[in-house]
């Protein structure tokens, strides 16, 4: 069900994105120590706008940021201070800036181009060249839009031709395969040659950015979700995060001249970043509200029991643009229970059931985990016998998807667990005979 007005841009194809657009989904995408970073920085450079620091015990997202000025930067500063030292046309620019906001955690670009253009009211050519300036950026594989791209990007970073690379990503399934002779004759090349492009994609991230990696700055939540006095649970802005900005209008008062070309621009970038701020707050707390409704199992009985949830659904529920929903997704928490949970991880993938039904991905992790938790040290289960399982408990699944999740949570092969038990045991013994 549709839930208030529909918070998208660029509907009409003629309409360009303004500055105010731009402004409040990049304020949007911004996780709290970065925007709070934001507000100092206009605040020292804007007399009529006022920053109250949030009042609470401990360390705010406030005084993280102040104290973290020099800290690594986030994907989406690094990506626009890279883009800032290309030579862009103006338009080509003020496109790629905005999509900095609309890659997911792992640096992938999920809107099309087609939907770019609707989005952004510009023509093709512009949202083309802003795509691709946004792929020459660093990380390498950043804004591509399938994994196909990604490893291209990859391969061309590398120093191996774009269309090269293009050409050996269409063919993952000989590589796979080890089916030299036929890679040989499609991409005209020696056997050198195609041993050595197998060794360059077997050295590629499938992501641009590893999901897992150390976070750019700490987590704060935005959110908290907690259980209500009659029942039930009840979602808000987490308090004492940021700070609470708004307008001088005390000192506006005392200004001789309201027309003088500082104070016009420096009131109306005030105002546009407080606009920016509340709509942030209002879109994070109405996905707080929607993800209670959909993943009420996992507030109420545990992390076991999260459910497939898409994010083009929940933007088509809240009536947004399913690139608006992911700038507000990206790089934001949730706490619930003590604990702290990323946005994106409730929107897991879903696998099908025996009964016809479905179980998230997420729940299919934890149950491997769980497994290798609880095998024997001395015969650690394979993936095929893990797939069983799993099979048996009416989940459909092939060993080759087990195995990309057991990799993905960084758990080892059979294998390698059969020989580090092997060899702790023989550390304990030697221990024991020391003693």
């Amino acid at each position: 069900m549709a839930v208030g007005p529909r918070l998208s841009i660029g509907q009409h194809p003629g309409l360009a994105l303004t500055p105010g657009m731009r402004q409040s989904l990049r304020i949007l995408a911004m996780p709290p120590v970065e925007l709070a970073l934001e507000i100092t920085r206009e605040a020292e450079s804007n007399p009529f706008l006022t920053v109250t620091p949030p009042a609470r015990g401990g360390l705010s997202a406030f005084d993280i940021a102040l104290e973290t000025m020099p800290a690594r930067p986030s994907l989406g500063e690094g990506l626009r201070r890279q883009l800032g030292e290309m030579s862009l046309p103006p338009g080509v620019r003020a496109v790629a800036d905005y999509l900095t906001g609309a890659l997911r955690d792992d640096g992938y670009l999920d809107a099309t181009e087609a939907e770019l253009v609707s989005e952004t009211g510009q023509p093709r050519a512009v949202v083309a060249e802003a795509i691709a300036a946004l792929q020459r950026c660093e990380p390498a594989g950043v804004g591509a839009r399938s994994l196909p791209e990604c490893l291209a990007l990859q391969l061309t970073d590398r120093g191996i031709s774009p269309g090269l690379a293009a050409e050996a990503v269409a063919h993952l399934d000989l590589f796979a395969q080890d089916d030299w002779a036929e890679l040989g004759k499609v991409l005209h090349l020696g056997p050198g040659e195609v041993s050595a492009l197998d060794a360059a994609l077997r050295g590629l991230s499938p992501h641009p950015v590893d999901p897992g990696g150390p976070e750019s700055s700490p987590l704060v939540p935005d959110l908290v979700v907690e259980t209500a006095p009659g029942g039930g649970m009840s979602v808000r802005l987490a308090e004492g995060v940021m700070p609470a900005i708004s307008l001088d209008e005390a000192l506006l008062a005392q200004v001789p001249d309201p027309d003088d070309p500082f104070v016009v621009s420096a009131r109306s970038r005030a105002e546009a970043l407080i606009r920016a701020v509340s709509h942030r707050g209002e879109t994070l707390l109405r996905i707080g509200l929607r993800l209670v409704a959909d993943q009420h199992l996992f507030f109420s009985c545990g992390p076991d029991h999260l459910a497939p949830l898409s994010r083009r659904v929940l933007a088509e529920e809240l009536s947004l643009h399913p690139s608006t929903l992911g700038r507000a997704v990206a790089g934001k928490v949730l706490l619930t229970g003590g604990a702290l949970y990323p946005l994106s991880m409730f929107f897991p993938s879903g696998l099908p059931m025996g009964h016809g039904g479905t179980v998230s991905s997420h729940a299919v992790k934890i149950a491997i985990r769980r497994m290798v938790e609880h095998e024997p040290a001395a015969q650690p289960l394979s993936d095929a016998v893990i797939r069983e399982r799993l099979v048996a408990d009416g989940i459909d699944i092939t060993r080759r998807c087990v195995a990309k999740y057991r990799e993905s949570m960084r758990i080892p092969s059979s294998f390698e667990r059969r020989r580090r038990a092997a060899r702790h045991r023989g550390q304990a013994m030697e221990a024991g005979a020391r003693d």
